[in-house]
C-alpha cells in the first residue's frame, strides 16, 4: 500500500501552507493555510484548490496563524466534514482567528463595494462567518505526546516547535507493506531562546522531514530586543507623534506587549497610551493567560494581565474605539494587526498617519515579498490602500531580531539535533532563494535535502 505526499501551498512562497499525506485508503491535509501577498498567490484562494475537499478524512494543524489554518473556511464549504485535529491552545486561537478573519472578509468587502474600488462586481468574502462557525466546529484538540490513530496504519502526534503558543511539528508513523515511516512536518519552527515562547523540542528519528525554510538564507541579527525597543520608543517620543505596530493578534502582539511591560518595570521607557486597535488581540492575550504554563514567563506564575501589558493598555473592541485613537495627538504606541500590512484595522492607521512625519511605524516581524509592509520596509515613497495611494512621510524601521522563526543557523542545529538522520529532507515554506540556501547548507552537512516544489508529488517508500 504506497504512501504519497504532495505540495500543495506554501512551496516557493512563505504562504498558504497545505501538504497532502495519502495512501489508498487514507487522505489527510497538513496544514490549510490562507495565501497573501502578490495578487498571483492570492488569486489562489478563490480557486478550487481542493476540489477533493470531501474525500479528506482529516486535517492537522501545526498552529494558528492563517497562513497555515486560514483556509479552513474555504475548505469546509467545499465539501470538508472530518476531524481538524490541533493542540488544545491551538485549536482555542483558531477558534477566534477564523472568526475574526471572516468579519475582516465581510467588512472589506462591504467597504469595496460602498467604494467601488474592487475588482470583483459586487465584492464578495472569500468566506463568512457561518463557514467559520463550521470549520470551528471540527477543531479537536490533540494534547501535545498523545498520539492518535487516523486509520488503520496512521497515527499522529503533535510535538511542541515554539514559534506560537500551541506550535507544533505533526510526526506521522505510517505502517504498510513496505514496513514502518515517520514523516515530520516542521511547521515553522521556533527559536531556541525567545523572550516568550518556549524552544522547539529536538528532532525524533525519521525517514523524511518537511523543514520550513522561512528564514532559510539568513541569521537573526543578535541584538538586545529590550535596549532596541527601547531606542525606537525614545525616538518616537521625541518626533512628538504614534508609535505604529502593525502585529499578528496571535503571538506578536502579546511579545510587544511583554517587552514593553519589562521596560516600564524597569524605569526605561515613560509610561505611554498603548493602543491594542484588535479585538482578536484582545481574545489571544485571554488565550495566553490561559495557557500561561506553556510559556517562558508561566513558570513564574506571571498569569494575570497586570503582569503581561503596559500599565495604560486600551484594548480596542469596538469600531467606535478604533476610531476615537484618531483624536489622539500625541506620542502613544498603536499596535494593531495584520503584520504585514495586507489587511485589517492597521491600513486605517496607516492610511491617516503614514503622511505624518511625526509618525514612526515599526516592523516587528516577516514581511513576504509582495505585501505592502515589505514595500513599506524597502522605502516605498506612497503605498496603495482603500483604493489611494497614501504618501509616506513617516519613519520607518525594524526589529529584525524579534522573529519567532529559527534562522539559518537555527534551522540546521535543530536538524542535528536528532539522535538519528533524516533519510530525506524535503524544504518548503520559503521564498526561492531561502529555500534554496538552505537545501545548500544541509547537503553541505551530508543531508540528503532538496526543495518541495509546487503541485509536486513524491512517493514515501
Amino acid at each position: 500500500m504506497p504512501f504519497s505526499l504532495q505540495f500543495q501551498g506554501g512551496a516557493g512562497t512563505v504562504t498558504g501552507s497545505r501538504n497532502l499525506l495519502q495512501s489508498e485508503t487514507m487522505r489527510v491535509l497538513v496544514d490549510c493555510g490562507l495565501y497573501q501577498g502578490p495578487r498571483a498567490l492570492c488569486d489562489r484562494n478563490r480557486a478550487a484548490t481542493q476540489p477533493a475537499a470531501a474525500t479528506l478524512d482529516a486535517v492537522v494543524l501545526t498552529h494558528a496563524h492563517l497562513d497555515h489554518s486560514g483556509g479552513l473556511p474555504l475548505l469546509v464549504k467545499q465539501g470538508f466534514a472530518g476531524p481538524i485535529y490541533a493542540t488544545p491552545a491551538t485549536a482555542d486561537l483558531v477558534d477566534n482567528l477564523l472568526l475574526d478573519a471572516a468579519h475582516i472578509q465581510e467588512h472589506e468587502a462591504t467597504y469595496a463595494n460602498r467604494r467601488g474600488f474592487s475588482k470583483h462586481h459586487p465584492a464578495e468574502p472569500l468566506f463568512n462567518t457561518a463557514d467559520a462557525q463550521a470549520a470551528n466546529r471540527l477543531l479537536r484538540p490533540l494534547p501535545a505526546h498523545q498520539p492518535v490513530t487516523l486509520g488503520a496504519g496512521w497515527t499522529v502526534e503533535l510535538r511542541p516547535s515554539g514559534h506560537l503558543l500551541g506550535a507544533a511539528s505533526a510526526l506521522f508513523t505510517l505502517a504498510g507493506e513496505g514496513g514502518v515511516r515517520r514523516v515530520l512536518f516542521s511547521g515553522d519552527v521556533g527559536r531556541p531562546a525567545g523572550d516568550l515562547h518556549l524552544p522547539p523540542e529536538p528532532l525524533p528519528a525519521v525517514d523524511y522531514l518537511v523543514l520550513e525554510s522561512t528564514y532559510g538564507d539568513r541569521d537573526h541579527v543578535d541584538i538586545d530586543l529590550k535596549a532596541a525597543l527601547e531606542d525606537i520608543v525614545h525616538r518616537a517620543v521625541a518626533r512628538g507623534g504614534a508609535l505604529l505596530v502593525p502585529a499578528f493578534s496571535a503571538g506578536r502582539t502579546q511579545e510587544v506587549l511583554w517587552l514593553l511591560k519589562q521596560l516600564e518595570l524597569e524605569g526605561r521607557v515613560p509610561l505611554l497610551p498603548v493602543f491594542v486597535d484588535s479585538p482578536l488581540g484582545l481574545e489571544c492575550t485571554s488565550t495566553y493567560l490561559r495557557f500561561a504554563r506553556e510559556l517562558r514567563y508561566g513558570a513564574l506564575g506571571r498569569v494575570t494581565g497586570e503582569h503581561v501589558w503596559p500599565a495604560y493598555t486600551r484594548f480596542c473592541a469596538s469600531a467606535a474605539d478604533s476610531k476615537a485613537i484618531n483624536d489622539f495627538d500625541g506620542p502613544c504606541i498603536i499596535v494593531s494587526s495584520s503584520g504585514m500590512a495586507t489587511g485589517g484595522r492597521i491600513l486605517f492607521h496607516l492610511r491617516r498617519r503614514l503622511p505624518d512625519p511625526r509618525t514612526t511605524l515599526l516592523f516587528v516581524g516577516y514581511q513576504a515579498e509582495g505585501t505592502r509592509g515589505r514595500a513599506l520596509l524597502d522605502g516605498a515613497p506612497e503605498v496603495k490602500m482603500h483604493g489611494r495611494y497614501i504618501p509616506v512621510a513617516a519613519q520607518v524601521c525594524a526589529l529584525p531580531g524579534m522573529s519567532a522563526h529559527a534562522d539559518r543557523k537555527e534551522l540546521l542545529a535543530w536538524v542535528e539535533s536528532a539522535a538519528e538522520r533524516p533519510g530525506e529532507i524535503f524544504v518548503n515554506h520559503g521564498e526561492p532563494a531561502a529555500t534554496e540556501a538552505l537545501v545548500g547548507a544541509l547537503r553541505a552537512k551530508g543531508y540528503r535535502a532538496r526543495a518541495a516544489r509546487d503541485g509536486e508529488r513524491v512517493l514515501i517508500v
